[in-house]
């Protein structure tokens, strides 16, 4: 067994979700983040993984792959008529980011990379016995 395939596809998958924690921080972070409602503001991006092959083909393909897109989400207006970006109306708008989704985001990421880490280290041990049983031998 190629070993070295096995721990670059734990360390691809781990990558993959550490940008998922990143992009979830960042629309986090940017969810009250005013601007002008005529005005373009920060829109929340998304983490989209490219599909990958049948597991028959998984070892002799290509690990998978991260891609980030924008969401097309409306801003959240809110009425704040004494701040300096509202517009006539008295409504400034904010980015489209739902809290919840991005929380739900991020643990779900944070599983999914420790999942890869168990892989890791199973693949780890594995070689490792391996190695054991060679030399006993």
């Amino acid at each position: 067994m190629d070993y070295a395939r096995v721990f670059a596809m734990s360390a691809a998958g781990m990558t993959v979700e550490r940008t998922r924690v990143e992009v979830a921080a960042a629309n986090l972070a940017h969810a009250q983040s005013a601007h002008h409602p005529a005005a373009a503001g920060y829109q929340p991006l998304r983490v989209v993984t490219q599909p990958l092959p049948a597991f028959a083909d998984l070892l002799e393909t290509s690990v998978p792959t991260a891609i980030l897109e924008p969401q097309s989400v409306a801003p959240r207006l809110v009425q704040e008529p004494g701040h300096p970006l509202a517009n006539e109306q008295g409504f400034v708008a904010y980015p489209g980011v739902d809290p919840a989704t991005e929380m739900v985001s991020l643990m779900t990421a944070m599983r999914s990379y420790e999942a890869n880490v168990a892989a890791m280290n199973t693949a780890r041990t594995l070689a490792m016995k391996t190695l054991e049983i060679g030399r006993a031998g």
